[in-house]
């Protein structure tokens, strides 16, 4: 295809026109999406442009990832319903990525300059829920330090009244094991009486005598006594569940609840974070991180040269002014000479304008005429 001017020799040195490709892979129509880009204006731009509009927009969306993660941690630590929490995380991601988004699509730096006051707190908040998760063994270990010292006296209460039935138990048993070792020791003297032993003190016949009969009258007497404390202590074991049971429901009557919503455990970060330096050190290097993370699109707006895709904007910006402007000075006019005549508005003729197919012509009115 050869393509010459009407008023110019064909064998003038010519190039070949060839239309842009449009865009159509789906990832960078999405980031362009992001970083606010017109598809159709960034496709004639060149490659370093239309990568720096594609990061603008990989940028946007980690911002508002972030901003939804840190959203949906702390909601789901608040007592919200749990069929809530996705929509209002992911309306809070929509804001940050709409802030975002009309950042990255500016053609003016100094709505970037704002980005950086707003990213001090988002920055500060996100690192709140992050920090949380980072620490989450300290600060349980804090909640549960926490709840011992509120419930103290409660818990003491509690303890004792475990202590006094297990001492009871332990007593009991104690009783038992001293009154088998009497039953024993009985029935050792009745054996040696019945052998016909000597002893010190005693007759030495052989057979019953007053000594057998006081040994067996003692241990019947032993053997009484451990039944009694045999049944007092199976008494006590199942009288245990009712009386744990009775002083659990004493203890709950006193007891300061255990809180694990959001802010006791923020009171419980920062306690944590204030008792170990390195701790502070740290929560402060994750703060400034996600600080100068939630400042990265504005950062890179600023120090960003605009690009030929920024000047083809512009150029569309400006050409659609001025239409409208002479447009609506001519309506003005035939308004003026014939308000009653009925005419086409400034929009209807901008967009038939601007819309309306016209054949192939020069930016300076020259035609062209195409050979294949």
């Amino acid at each position: 295809m050869k393509i010459t001017l009407n008023d110019e020799p064909a064998t003038k040195p010519h190039r070949h026109m060839s239309a842009p490709v449009p865009v159509r892979n789906p990832v960078p129509l999405a980031l362009f999406w992001l970083s606010k880009t017109d598809p159709r204006l960034v496709s004639v731009c060149s490659p370093w442009a239309m990568a720096t509009q594609a990061a603008f927009g990989l940028f946007v969306a980690f911002t508002g990832f972030l901003a939804f993660g840190a959203a949906y941690y702390t909601l789901s630590t608040l007592d919200v319903s749990s069929s809530l929490v996705p929509w209002i995380a992911g309306g809070w991601a929509c804001f940050i990525i709409a802030c975002d988004r009309e950042i990255a699509g500016s053609l003016d730096r100094t709505t970037a300059i704002v980005r950086p006051f707003l990213a001090l707190f988002l920055g500060t908040l996100t690192a709140i829920p992050l920090e949380l998760r980072i620490f989450e063994t300290r600060v349980d270990q804090e909640l549960q330090r926490q709840y011992r010292q509120d419930n103290k006296q409660p818990l003491e209460g509690l303890d004792a009244s475990r202590a006094q039935l297990d001492q009871r138990r332990t007593e009991m048993q104690a009783t038992m094991a001293d009154l088998r070792k009497q039953d024993a020791e009985w029935g050792r003297v009745m054996d040696q009486e019945l052998a016909g032993r000597i002893a010190p003190g005693r007759t030495g016949l052989r057979g019953a005598g007053p000594v057998f009969d006081n040994a067996q009258t003692q241990q019947t007497s032993v053997r009484q006594r451990t039944l009694e404390v045999r049944r007092d202590l199976d008494e006590l074991d199942r009288s245990i569940p009712e009386q744990d049971r009775r002083s659990e429901e004493r203890f709950k009557r006193e007891e300061i609840a255990r809180t694990s919503d959001f802010v006791s455990r923020f009171e419980a970060l920062d306690k944590v974070i204030h008792s170990s330096d390195p701790l502070y050190r740290l929560s402060w290097l994750i703060t400034l991180a996600l600080i100068l993370i939630e400042m990265t699109p504005a950062l890179l707006k600023i120090l960003t040269p605009h690009v030929d895709y920024h000047h083809l904007v512009s150029a569309e910006i400006r050409e659609n002014c001025t239409r409208l402007d002479e447009l609506s000075d001519r309506n003005h006019r035939l308004a003026m000479e014939n308000p009653e005549i009925p005419r086409l508005s400034v929009v209807e003729k901008f967009i038939i304008a601007k819309y309306t197919p016209i054949s192939n012509t020069t930016s300076f009115g020259k035609r062209y005429e195409t050979k294949l």
